[in-house]
């Protein structure tokens, strides 16, 4: 839904009055708290989808990670005010960061053709190792939480127009307390901002924070991805081995040999030889910064924002300095009475949500008038209900958003699914259930339903048509890569016999790429293969096979039945549970 096709709707004591974004699991919203005498303050409303609050498992883990976010009060972190339930819909109050998110500045700057200057880019990852810092050592009466982010990555840096700097969502950190088995064998965050540890599915600690926020200051410092591979399987590969194939000076002249060291260290696939917290990496980033000689504080950083995208930002303070006269919505609920929305009936008490005193209430009462004659005060009693109908039924009627038609409801998914399409070779036009894309491989295809089939064919001249059904299943991403087979009128005819042997074997054999969330020993028909997975290349003759995988740490396990074909390739992705 386009921001501009978005009504202000009524949400508990809240109104919700832009649609930022949705995801899998919630809806994000920028919204408005009322206060007395015509307060107002703009907050952000992370809002739960319904479909996922009858799912006991996944509402306590909501709540107990919403709590640990509202113990991290730090000026690098985005702050949580509030976690409550309002009919069908859980949700929480957080902190508004006007600006941009790291990826955005990221791609800004390669949009312009230039790199973000070092000195910036060094200033930025050492308010986000500030703000891993305090997490990593908050403590609960007394007590240290051990808290792991556990997805550190750009989308999650915001950056605002101030030059504030702030980490966001704790939606997938743990504390180090709880069950083991929440924090090992489970996948979680971005494939390219894990850490080695995390792919191989060992048991973590902060240090994972400190390697993600070595992949930030790298991409920040070059510009480019450090870990991305052609499919999800490259991509974890090169994780696994954290391998980094040349230094961010070897691309970027300006960073110094100390600033290589830097990043290499947090780099580092041995966790004892990486900074052992993140305090010790913001002492190192900040003693890089006093060799730059160059000024870097939030009025830098700010400007350096502003200018990368001076109309957002123009748009921004408008929209800022209307919103400080925006009136009082009419009567909202009295404190004895639980919120009404437009989603149901109206909230149990005992579902009310629970707000920090610090926030404004919703209305003031006026105070009463003393010395005044009955007829006078009966008046003015009859005028005020009269006009707080006109206001309420005015509210209603604007924020009223008619509920989806049937077949809005079956098309719009839940969550959107991508497909990784390559071939080789490459440059074959897409067909995606019968419709020209427009594309050619390799692409990504964003944006699909993953709740039904989607038929794939990829057309190029000389060579045989390739048609394929692509089933999501619980997966959000897949990645093909299509094995194109040349015309029989157009096949060279082979010129020595030892070619033509060698080609009948290879046209007898088809590829398995195997890899398992979290990592496993792999038994092709019985025989245990030379390491464990990502396992990439594996060449089988034409036919069934059974495919073990095994992880005695864990305890996990797994059996797969897969028919290789002449010439294919087949990607098996395993999540052991």
């Amino acid at each position: 839904m386009a921001p501009s096709a978005f009504k202000q709707q009524p949400f508990g004591k809240y109104l919700l009055t832009e649609r930022i974004g949705a995801g899998g699991m919630a809806e994000i919203f920028r919204a408005t708290a009322f206060g007395v005498e015509g307060f107002t303050k703009e907050l952000c409303i992370k809002r739960i989808l319904p479909t996922l609050t009858s799912d006991d498992t996944f509402v306590r883990m909501f709540i107990h990670e919403a709590k640990i976010a509202v113990n991290l009060h730090h000026a690098n972190i985005v702050q949580v005010f509030d976690l409550g339930r309002i009919g069908e819909h859980y949700f929480i109050a957080m902190e508004l960061v006007r600006g941009k998110d790291l990826l955005e500045l990221i791609n800004g700057c390669r949009m312009e053709k230039r790199r973000m200057p070092v000195h910036i880019a060094l200033s930025i990852l050492a308010s986000v190792c500030q703000g891993l810092d305090f997490a990593h050592r908050v403590k609960v009466d007394g007590k240290p939480l051990g808290l792991i982010h556990r997805d550190v990555s750009p989308s999650n840096i915001l950056v605002s127009w101030e030059g504030e700097v702030k980490v966001a969502d704790f939606g997938i950190a743990k504390a180090a307390q709880r069950d083991e088995k929440t924090v090992t064998g489970t996948l979680k965050g971005k494939y390219g901002y894990l850490s080695p540890e995390q792919v191989k599915g060992n048991t973590i600690d902060q240090r994972s924070d400190i390697f993600a926020a070595g992949i930030l200051l790298y991409e920040c410092l070059v510009g480019r991805r450090l870990f991305k591979g052609a499919t999800d399987l490259e991509t974890l590969e090169l994780v696994r081995e954290a391998k980094v194939a040349k230094p961010p000076s070897a691309i970027n002249k300006e960073i110094s040999p100390e600033v290589d060291a830097l990043v290499l260290k947090a780099l580092a696939l041995d966790t004892d030889q990486r900074f052992q917290s993140a305090g010790a990496m913001y002492d190192a980033i900040a003693e890089q910064i006093l060799h730059t000689n160059k000024r870097s504080d939030s009025t830098v950083l700010g400007g350096f924002v502003q200018a990368l995208y001076p109309e957002e930002y123009k748009r921004e303070e408008m929209r800022a300095q209307s919103e400080s006269t925006t009136p009082l919505p009419g009567q909202l609920p009295n404190e004895d009475q639980a919120p009404v929305t437009p989603m149901g009936p109206p909230t149990p008490q005992a579902l009310r949500p629970t707000t920090r005193p610090d926030l404004p209430a919703l209305v003031s009462t006026p105070p009463k008038q003393e010395g005044m004659p009955p007829l006078a005060i009966g008046l003015i009693g009859t005028l005020g209900i009269l006009l707080v109908a006109v206001i309420v039924g005015l509210v209603a009627w604007l924020s009223y958003t008619p509920p989806p038609t049937e077949r809005e409801a079956q098309v719009v998914p839940v969550r959107l699914g991508t497909l990784e399409l390559g071939s080789k070779p490459a440059g074959a036009k897409i067909v995606l259930n019968g419709e020209d894309t427009g594309f050619q491989t390799p692409a990504t295809l964003r944006g699909l339903n993953p709740e039904q089939m989607h038929a794939i064919e990829l057309d190029l001249a000389g060579h045989e048509p390739w048609r394929k059904q692509v089933d999501f299943g619980p997966m959000d991403m897949v990645a093909i890569d299509a094995q194109l087979e040349a015309k029989k009128d157009d096949k060279p005819k082979p010129k020595a016999k030892k070619k033509r042997r060698k080609h009948r074997r290879r046209r007898r054999t088809g590829v398995l790429n195997v890899n398992a969330i979290p990592w496993a020993y792999v038994y092709i028909d019985g025989k245990k293969m030379h390491k464990p997975t990502p396992l990439v290349g594996i060449r089988l003759k034409a036919g069934p096979h059974t495919v073990r995988l095994v992880n005695p740490k864990l305890g996990l396990k797994a059996t797969r039945q897969v028919h290789m074909k002449p010439g294919k390739k087949i990607n098996l992705v395993v999540e052991l549970k």
